[in-house]
């Protein structure tokens, strides 16, 4: 399963071309029925925001929501404080490439903190955004991925993001009564698309290469279905 977008999106390579994760040795073949059945789950959920991210880049910018809850599906998923994400299941000990650390720049009331993304304003007039990795690039667990900073003041990690959205902004659930985390990343950028969309699509090009990089390794057990 290799998967592309009808629209060009300009995604910048990664540094010298690192892998998107690192992961355990593993036999395909050797995969059990539950191992199948989350793997098919995952590709499923990547589908799913494939599809929502073709959309978004077709002016529907609403679509960013039913991405925020596939994100939580394949990486933030918890039941009582238990990790139930997808690729956790999956892979336990996979590293997932680490998010340029934040800083403030600047000095006094002119100082300003860069959130580890990069927004590009295309010329149709959407408004797109990339994950901005370390250089140089390192590995981080699935749990310490998640609890990147994002923004410095209040502190706002990766997990809070998805979650967030997935959770009061209609991914999943929508809150009356959104939390103060929510309320900032709707105003944090220079755009008039908030962070909460702008971080949701920029998570949404990350699993892209996530999966066309780690599906071809899960097809070659001939039960998957891709």
């Amino acid at each position: 399963m290799q998967l592309e977008l009808s629209v060009k999106m300009d995604a910048q390579r990664k540094p010298n071309n690192a892998p998107a994760f690192q992961v355990e040795a593993f036999d395909p073949d050797r995969f059990d029925s539950l191992i199948i059945k989350q793997i098919q789950g995952a590709i499923d959920s990547i589908k799913v925001i494939h599809s929502c991210l073709k959309l978004y880049f077709h002016g529907q910018a609403h679509m960013y929501k039913p991405i925020s809850s596939q994100l939580r599906i394949l990486f933030c998923d918890t039941q009582r404080k238990k990790d139930l994400s997808l690729i956790g299941r999956i892979h336990p000990g996979i590293k997932l490439l680490a998010l340029k650390a934040l800083k403030y720049e600047g000095e006094g009331p002119l100082a300003f903190a860069l959130a580890p993304y990069v927004i590009t304003q295309r010329l149709d007039g959407v408004t797109d955004a990339k994950l901005d990795i370390a250089i140089p690039c390192h590995y981080m667990s699935l749990a310490e991925w998640r609890e990147q900073l994002v923004e410095l003041y209040p502190a706002i990690t990766l997990n809070d993001v998805i979650r967030s959205v997935a959770d009061q902004d209609g991914g999943a659930h929508f809150d009356d009564n959104e939390s103060s985390n929510l309320t900032i990343l709707k105003g944090h950028n220079p755009t008039k698309i908030g962070s909460n969309i702008l971080f949701v699509i920029a998570l949404a090009h990350y699993v892209i290469e996530f999966a066309n990089e780690i599906v071809p390794i899960w097809a070659r057990n001939g039960k998957v279905c891709v």
